[in-house]
């Protein structure tokens, strides 16, 4: 039970704090997933010198500011150029959706990793 309205604000600042921490680590924990999962689907050639798969970038948080915490995931400047190549096809090559692949494979776990923290950050 809450006795005053100061006890009332650091509680409100307390879980905000918590749910932010919660929220950062439930996002890495995510982008960690989803970047093993987009190596682990993204076409190799072994006679090729650049391969999409060594080439997997992950940002820094972002958003935290406005409360948006987020993180991006794909291919860096060297390699991304032709990402869209194998992802969707071309005249002679069909699309192989690996990267629609990987969304699709990571979303249940992904969402079950935010509620576990979210939980975990809910506990005062």
């Amino acid at each position: 039970m809450v006795s005053g309205l100061e006890e009332l604000q650091r509680n409100l600042v307390k879980l905000q704090l918590n749910n932010k921490k919660a929220a950062k680590r439930a996002v890495n924990r995510v982008s960690e997933l989803v970047s093993d999962n987009l190596r682990s689907n993204t076409p190799y050639d072994a006679n090729a010198s650049d391969n999409l798969r060594d080439d997997i970038k992950t940002t820094g948080i972002t958003g935290s500011a406005k409360g948006e915490i987020s993180k991006d995931i794909g291919f860096g400047k060297k390699t991304g150029w032709r990402f869209h190549f194998p992802e969707f096809g071309t005249t002679k090559q069909a699309p192989q959706g690996f990267a629609q692949r990987t969304i699709n494979q990571s979303q249940s776990e992904a969402l079950a990793i935010y509620e576990e923290e979210l939980r975990k950050g809910n506990q005062l």
